[in-house]
């Protein structure tokens, strides 16, 4: 059969195949590094984001607890 010669077809693995792995420890702590870094750069700016979701959903609760009294009993 033809199928029987397929490792001469496609020949040897190329020799220089653990200098092109770059691992993946570096790029987990690359990964980790894009994420943390503006997390720490911008944590004040972050507390205020999050005290305005807040007051939104205080906000929207206050709205919507008369329509919850009234359908809920």
């Amino acid at each position: 059969m033809k199928n029987d010669n397929w490792a001469y077809k496609y020949g040897p693995p190329p020799e220089d195949l653990s200098e092109k792995d770059s691992g993946w420890p570096g790029t987990w702590l690359l990964l980790a590094f894009l994420v943390i870094a503006p997390l720490i750069y911008l944590g004040p700016q972050l507390g205020k984001v999050e005290a305005w979701i807040v007051d939104l959903y205080h906000r929207a609760d206050r709205w919507m607890a008369p329509i919850r009294e009234l359908v809920l009993g």
